[in-house]
C-alpha cells in the first residue's frame, strides 16, 4: 500500500501542471552521439500560438509617409495623416 501513495501523491500534485499541455513533441537535448540508445531526448510543451488580433478596416485613418524616403524602409518614418474637413465634421 505505501507503494501506492507516493505515486498518486505525485500524479495529484503534478497532473494539473501535466494536463495544461495539449501537445507533446520529442526534443533532442544535448550534441547527438550517433547512438540512439545514448542520446538525451525531452519532451518539448508545444503551445498553439493565438492568432493575431484582426486590424479593423473602419479606422479610416490614413498612414503616409513622414520626411523624406532614405531608401532604407526601417529607417523611413510613417504616421498618420489627420483627418479631411468633412470627417472633422461628422466628429
Amino acid at each position: 500500500m505505501r507503494l501506492l501513495i507516493i505515486p498518486l501523491a505525485m500524479l495529484a500534485c503534478l497532473g494539473p501542471a501535466v494536463a495544461r499541455c495539449p501537445l507533446y513533441l520529442p526534443m533532442r537535448i544535448g550534441p547527438v552521439t550517433g547512438n540512439p540508445e545514448k542520446d538525451t531526448v525531452g519532451l518539448f510543451c508545444a503551445q498553439p500560438e493565438p492568432a493575431p488580433p484582426v486590424a479593423s478596416a473602419a479606422s479610416g485613418r490614413v498612414s503616409t509617409r513622414v520626411g523624406a524616403p532614405t531608401g532604407d524602409a526601417e529607417k523611413d518614418t510613417v504616421g498618420f495623416a489627420p483627418p479631411s474637413g468633412m470627417e472633422r465634421a461628422a466628429r
